[in-house]
């Protein structure tokens, strides 16, 4: 049975924000997080919570940092500094080798074709998994330039089986460890622009798209694409928060 703490299964998101008071804001009103602060040796972490469930964190950006307000998505692994060795021989690079927090190691890397993630190792994170809860993460996705490039190297690292489906406006790559569906994979669209790179990004689940890309707007946040129905699936949506982060949100209603 795969979990979040499955080696290869995605087990965390965590936003990097210059404003944390004004992110705080945003995603417990948009998502109905309840907000916690936590003193930390990295400084004070936020973690957002949905029903007592954990589902993401937050922390203040370092001040002057050149790094974009953005999400990361974490990966869970067994033994992080052979998995370093790994990720540098397929072809990625390492952005922060592993180092301790609390009682779990971290490290911040990029896939081969430059699409930056997290690994985490340590004990299960509670109730991060997929869900369709509102509030919830349910689903990670990579976009990137070089699809075929990306397969090998999730495949080598992490042991992900691909199956690409054609059958859509674009081809869409479905990643899964034992059976289960961890993550997807699209490719960027041509008329994207090119100073994007490959990047991870999440979605949370909301009861209603439409309801919430309007609340997203009023809160001071933009929509980067409205609402689009996905056949059998539901509405998604591409969202910034005030701060220029950006997510995705789905609502499962079909």
């Amino acid at each position: 049975m795969i979990t979040a703490s499955t080696h290869g299964a995605p087990n965390w998101v965590d936003l990097t924000t210059p404003d944390i008071d004004g992110a705080v804001r945003f995603y417990e009103q948009l998502l109905g997080w309840q907000v916690e602060k936590s003193a930390t040796p990295k400084g004070d972490y936020y973690i957002g919570r949905v029903d007592g469930q954990q589902v993401g964190g937050m922390m203040a950006g370092e001040v002057g940092s050149a790094t974009p307000p953005m999400w990361t998505v974490f990966f869970n692994v067994d033994g992080i500094d052979e998995m370093a060795t790994t990720i540098e021989s397929a072809g990625g690079a390492i952005l922060h080798p592993p180092f301790d927090i609390s009682d779990a190691r971290v490290a911040v890397v990029t896939d081969s074709v430059g699409a930056m993630f997290a690994m985490f190792e340590g004990p299960e994170i509670e109730g991060q998994w997929f869900t369709q809860a509102p509030g919830g993460v349910c689903w990670v996705e990579t976009m990137n330039r070089d699809t075929a490039g990306a397969e090998t190297f999730y495949s080598a690292v992490f042991g992900w089986k691909a199956e690409t489906d054609l059958a859509g406006e674009r081809p869409y790559t479905t990643f899964s460890l034992e059976e289960t569906p961890v993550a997807g994979m699209i490719m960027m669209p041509d008329d994207m622009d090119p100073e994007i790179p490959a990047h991870w990004g999440m979605y949370f689940t909301v009861s209603d798209c439409k309801v919430a890309q309007e609340t997203a707007l009023r809160l001071g946040g933009n929509v980067v694409r409205p609402a689009q129905y996905i056949p059998e699936m539901g509405h998604f949506a591409v969202i910034a928060d005030p701060q220029g982060a950006v997510f995705q949100i789905m609502d499962f209603a079909v």
